[in-house]
């Protein structure tokens, strides 16, 4: 007889993770209880019992002060709350995809919907999820339940982990008759699809399977139909004890398989039982050959059980391998099937899930996991070591960065360049995430010295790398230079400015250093010098008074030398003249505020703006003869003054202090009269 065991079976990643934090707290202070049993399976818990970790059925048998372990199954939330508030030390060890079952119960709850569970209504699993949607939903077991149900607007439905797909999808067909909007969540673990595709390819190959797990185990019970349902004669055991040596008279390949509750060592002694009968019937065949002697028939003996014994030991223990997946450092696909804050976990389709910590998820750092990646994902990981429990350790970061690294070293032999943020400031230099961090040095951030490395953070420029060493343990991989391009660059808006520039043109620049005598202005590829006379139509002591260091002006252009590479530029043509200004602001009639700034034999200037002046004649001083001006008026006196006229074309406006005098003494009279009036 041969045996052969199923490519997947027994513990599962949510068991298994179980099994550890069981394992961790039995070796913490305190007593420590399990809500319920921690698995389905004897074996398992007559384990933790030995280790001082007991079931019991519930919290009213717990004293204060001990622990409780969450069972993978789950629990309701009121349990977690009556456990806290009796200052009971809490180690929740649910399955990951049984809580992602409790989080969409809730959400279903909360949106309206009516829900439906299908799976066993005495089951622990079913019984948590019921309390995760305040016990507001049905359970279904078969599809003959259905007939109890009524019609729903909106039903949400979703499954026991462990339970067999064929039949969910069964009973979400008949729901849809009774059903107006249906939400369909497919929750049964991939682990336990797993168990049963591979335990049904099995059935095919062999004459006889056994199932080996615990009897309340869910999972155990639905692979032992499905293995029966294909009309292979079908065993189910808890263990090696459980097995009768009658069943395989006359069987040629046996097959095993185990539920996801199932330990190693139970697989294992079931194998090695029935390694046993193989034993057997090999030296029963070697006592039948035809031997020359008793002797050389003993010998036969001997040697066929000890080379049929290594072979179906060495087969034992490649079918037991607990993975039979790449090794460390190969890269594989996974699905993430749980996202917490500090790691990830992903079925990469073996025997167990694998485990990504944030510090492995990404190239750039990230506060949680679940700003990154979200459930369903698809992804590449690498393979970095197994752990003794049998979790892997993966890790996407350096998945990402060898592909970075793949593209980032073509660019490097192919002399082009790749685009990059500046993300941080360091001594020498600057850091740069080109998809991996890239270093900057400060001598090759521009074409000359740069006095403030502030300015490049957070922004985005194109780079050359100059250094490539991907297997350099200390320092940057990659080293980056913008100076040559920075150089291309300005020769190249050097080459198109002398190209477009034209005397009389209007452009857009930016001052790029102030000097005494005026300012120098980039005009993109080129600076061109605004003397302090161009400024403004006023004087300008100095250019800084008006201008600062990086602001952007429109300038025009005076004239341009293209022999000596020369530009004068202008700010003050494109401003209004004061006249100009004068003109839209003064009109005929308006009295106004100036200043005497000049005395003539026929009259008086004043001041009315900056470059604006007006003339009172000798006759408009005052309302009597006057002989000479400056018997009326000096030389910064501040007057009121009446506009008499204003030419434009000229640049002439006649001024009146008499005229002022006299509206402001009439419109007293005015102001005293309406006074009179009201009184």
């Amino acid at each position: 007889m041969h045996t052969v065991i199923a490519s997947h079976a027994g513990f599962c990643a949510g068991v298994k993770r179980a099994f550890k934090i069981a394992e961790e707290t039995a070796n913490s202070p305190g007593r420590w209880y399990t809500l319920g049993q921690l698995v389905h399976n004897e074996s398992v818990i007559d384990y933790f019992r030995q280790k001082g970790i007991n079931p019991v059925n519930n919290l009213d048998e717990i004293t204060e002060g001990a622990g409780i372990i969450i069972r993978s199954h789950g629990v309701a939330p009121d349990i977690i709350s009556i456990a806290k508030n009796r200052g009971l030390n809490i180690k929740d060890a649910t399955c990951p995809r049984v809580n992602r079952v409790h989080e969409i119960v809730q959400t279903l709850e909360a949106e309206g919907y009516d829900i439906v569970i299908f799976g066993d209504p005495e089951h622990p699993e079913v019984e948590g999820i019921l309390g995760w949607c305040g016990g507001r939903a049905s359970v279904v077991s078969e599809i003959n339940d259905i007939m109890k149900l009524k019609a729903y607007d909106r039903l949400g439905i979703v499954s026991q982990t462990t339970k067999d797909e064929k039949e969910f999808f069964q009973v979400v067909n008949s729901l849809s008759e009774i059903a107006g909007e249906i939400k369909v969540f497919n929750t049964i673990c991939s682990a336990t699809q797993r168990r049963q595709k591979s335990a049904l390819e099995l059935c095919r190959e062999v004459d006889l399977m056994i199932v080996v797990g615990g009897e309340y185990s869910s999972n155990t019970t639905t692979l032992f139909k499905e293995c029966l349902n294909t009309g292979v004669r079908t065993y189910q055991v808890q263990d090696a004890a459980g097995i009768n040596p009658q069943w395989f008279e006359g069987v040629s390949t046996a097959g095993i398989t185990a539920g996801a509750s199932t330990p190693d060592w139970i697989i294992k002694e079931v194998l090695c039982r029935m390694t046993e009968y193989e034993e057997k019937e090999i030296q029963a065949q070697a006592q039948e050959q035809e031997v020359e002697s008793q002797e050389q028939e003993s010998n036969v003996q001997e040697q066929s059980s000890e080379e049929a014994n290594d072979e179906l030991f060495a087969r034992m223990e490649a079918e037991m391998a607990e993975y039979e997946t790449p090794g460390r450092g190969d890269v594989i696909k996974g699905t993430i099937v749980q996202v917490l804050d500090d790691e990830v976990m992903v079925d990469v389709g073996g025997k167990s899930e694998g485990i990504i910590p944030l510090r492995e998820l990404s190239l750039t750092p990230v506060d949680s996991a679940k700003d990154f990646v979200q459930v369903g994902d698809e992804i590449e990981v690498m393979i970095l070591k197994w752990d003794d429990d049998g979790t892997i350790l993966l890790s996407k970061k350096r998945v990402d960065s060898k592909k970075v690294l793949d593209d980032l070293e073509e660019v490097f032999e192919k002399g082009e360049t790749v685009r990059g943020t500046v993300k941080d400031i360091v001594k020498g230099g600057l850091i740069v995430d080109v998809g991996v961090v890239g270093f900057l040095p400060a001598s090759h951030v521009e074409d000359g010295y740069v006095k403030n490395l502030d300015e490049y953070k957070d922004k985005t420029y194109d780079f050359k790398i100059i250094e490539f060493n991907r297997n350099k343990r200390r320092g940057s991989q990659v080293v980056l230079s913008r100076r040559e391009l920075v150089l291309a660059e300005k020769q190249q808006q050097k080459q198109d400015f002398w190209n477009n520039i034209e005397e009389g043109q209007t452009r857009t620049g930016k001052v790029k250093r102030i000097v005494d005598y005026g300012a120098f202005i980039d005009l993109g590829g080129y600076e061109g010098l605004l003397h302090v006379s161009e400024l403004d139509h006023k004087r300008v002591e100095h250019p800084a008074d008006v201008l600062h260091e990086g602001e952007e002006l429109e300038v025009y252009v005076l004239g341009v030398d293209l022999e000596k590479e020369r530009v004068s530029l202008s700010r003050k043509k494109l401003l209004k003249s004061p006249w100009e200004i004068a003109v839209e602001t003064y009109s005929e009639g308006d009295i106004v505020d100036g200043i005497i700034v000049r005395i003539a034999p026929f009259g008086a200037f004043v001041e009315l703006d900056p470059g604006v002046d007006g003339l009172v004649h000798i006759s408009q001083l005052a309302d009597y003869r006057v002989e000479k001006p400056e018997d009326v008026v000096s030389v910064n006196q501040q007057v009121k003054v009446k506009i008499l006229s204003v030419d434009a074309k000229e640049k002439r406006i006649g001024l009146s202090i008499r005229e002022a005098q006299r509206d402001e003494e009439q419109q007293g009279v005015e102001d005293y009269i309406a006074q009179q009036d009201q009184e």
